[in-house]
């Protein structure tokens, strides 16, 4: 059996304590272990047998440990070092200083200086947890996923909107670094300068005029340059469901308060006439401005993890 057989044959038998690996355990009323295996398991494999992700195993004292990565090429090209994601760790044990062992022996043959990675990992899965924090990772971020499941009640937004266009991109731009939020994963990451983290971002909110995101919704106030936007996904069937996500917000309010959440407003009727059952989003524990408008406007919390990173050096 190699190495990604093992893996799948682990993941197999750990789903009933794995359920809250699934991004979409807030559906309550589906099965959380069949959720678990459709919407992360099976993903994950499918990455890993092609070869898109890769699986590293090390063997503690007769206990393994499996880490699943990848490398970002569009990352490492913006930030001109080899930037990898972790997809997993997980064990075929619960000892934390194994998998601390496992994670230090894994950084030392397969990372060089100046490399960058990161992990999100659920709250609850303090074993790696911990084991990332003897093995020399920071965390950088706790974050909040939120879903709204309330489109039955979406009606057509009052304050004046419209879709961005290539024309918006250098004032969006603009926006998203001079408006910057401290408390996402590039901004609190001492790995990266404010000026870095502030271009990534900007590059971030062009991309999504120019395609990455499905909607981008500005503010259309006669004479006056949008001050803000809100970038949003058209929504994607999961187990029948569909569930629709927002990518990015930012909003100059120095003048004119209160738009995020008529952007809000105006990106969530949009998605209830593509038929969307549920919105989802993302923000930081300590991004307390978010976290009032996402509730003000019916988002539920879902669950909350934590994303930790590694600067090699």
């Amino acid at each position: 059996m190699d190495t990604a057989d093992e893996l799948s044959s682990l993941l197999q038998r750990r789903v009933p304590e794995m359920t809250f690996y699934s991004p979409y355990s807030f559906l309550r009323n589906i099965n959380p272990e069949t959720l678990c295996r459709e919407t992360f398991i099976e993903p994950l494999l499918q990455s890993v047998y092609p070869g898109k992700a890769t699986v590293s195993a090390v063997t503690t004292n007769g206990q393994k440990t499996y880490i699943v990565w990848k490398a970002l090429p569009w990352d490492s090209e913006h930030f001109h070092r080899r930037v990898f994601r972790i997809e997993l760790v997980t064990s075929d044990h619960d000892n934390a200083e194994a998998i601390s062992v496992a994670l230090k022996s894994f950084l030392v043959k397969f990372t060089e200086r100046g490399d960058y990675l990161f992990i999100t990992v659920p709250c609850e899965d303090l074993p790696v947890l911990h084991a990332l924090s003897y093995a020399g990772f920071r965390m950088v971020e706790t974050r909040l996923n939120y879903f709204f499941p309330g489109f039955i009640a979406v009606e057509d937004v009052k304050a004046p909107v419209r879709m961005a266009g290539e024309e918006d991109i250098p004032v969006l731009r603009e926006i998203a670094m001079r408006k910057r939020n401290r408390f996402d994963r590039v901004h609190a990451d001492p790995a990266f300068t404010d000026k870095e983290a502030d271009n990534y971002l900007g590059t971030f909110a062009a991309q999504c005029v120019r395609g990455f995101a499905d909607i981008v919704m500005v503010p259309d106030i006669p004479g006056v340059k949008p001050f803000g936007f809100l970038a949003a996904n058209n929504p994607e069937k999961i187990m029948g469901v569909n569930i629709a996500k927002l990518v990015l917000a930012a909003v100059d309010n120095r003048e004119y308060r209160g738009w995020l959440s008529d952007l809000l407003l105006g990106v969530m009727y949009e998605l209830k006439k593509k038929n969307t059952d549920v919105l989802t989003t993302i923000t930081q524990a300590s991004n307390r401005p978010a976290i009032h408008v996402w509730e003000n406007a019916g988002f539920v919390l879902g669950f909350v993890n934590h994303v930790y990173s590694y600067s090699a050096k």
